[in-house]
């Protein structure tokens, strides 16, 4: 009985350092490996490690559904959510018929795609601590909606460029070639 029992604890022991450095190590996160993209930004453009993307920083004077067919999608920064929201805009999002990313922003996309809906008067989602949401009017008419959070809800460099990885494979799921007529 008593070696069943130092054989007991021996075995408690192995099972806690095996949890304790599962838990420990730092998850591996997986860069974008797929086909060149190009990407509209309102905002500054993000430093991202792949180098198949390359970020095209926009104007508002540019930001209409013909000028942005070019690109793949388009990423709206923070700063400047609250103008990308007003009304003027609303069609845009569904006339371009590319994906839409409106990064910082925990809304989600009906205060964009809503004409009566104005920014400061969107709610935020509850329960939900999103970094980026994703919306897509197709050709089709066929709507898509995408949410992205952080790892661990943790703001890091490196979370953050997981979520950009992430948000390129979903470009690269919805080519363009097959959103419009």
């Amino acid at each position: 009985m008593n070696s069943f029992k130092k054989f007991a604890a021996f075995i408690s022991i192995v099972r806690l350092l095996f949890l304790v450095t599962g838990c420990s190590t730092d998850p591996e996160f997986e860069l974008y490996k797929g086909r060149n993209l190009s990407i509209a930004v309102l905002g500054e453009g993000s430093a991202v490690k792949e180098q198949q993307v390359e970020f095209q920083e926009i104007s508002f004077d540019e930001f209409n559904a013909e000028a942005l067919r070019k690109y793949d999608a388009v990423f709206i920064a923070k700063e400047n959510l609250a103008e990308a929201a007003q009304s003027h805009y609303a069609p845009v999002y569904s006339d371009a018929h590319l994906p839409f990313f409106f990064l910082e922003s925990n809304t989600g996309e009906y205060t964009f795609i809503d004409a009566d809906l104005e920014y400061k008067d969107a709610r935020e989602i509850p329960d939900h601590n999103y970094y980026a949401t994703g919306y897509l009017k197709t050709a089709q008419q066929e709507e898509k909606t995408w949410t992205y959070g952080l790892y661990n809800d943790e703001v890091n460099e490196e979370n953050i460029q997981e979520v950009f990885s992430r948000i390129f494979k979903t470009i690269e799921e919805n080519p363009k070639n097959t959103l419009k007529n």
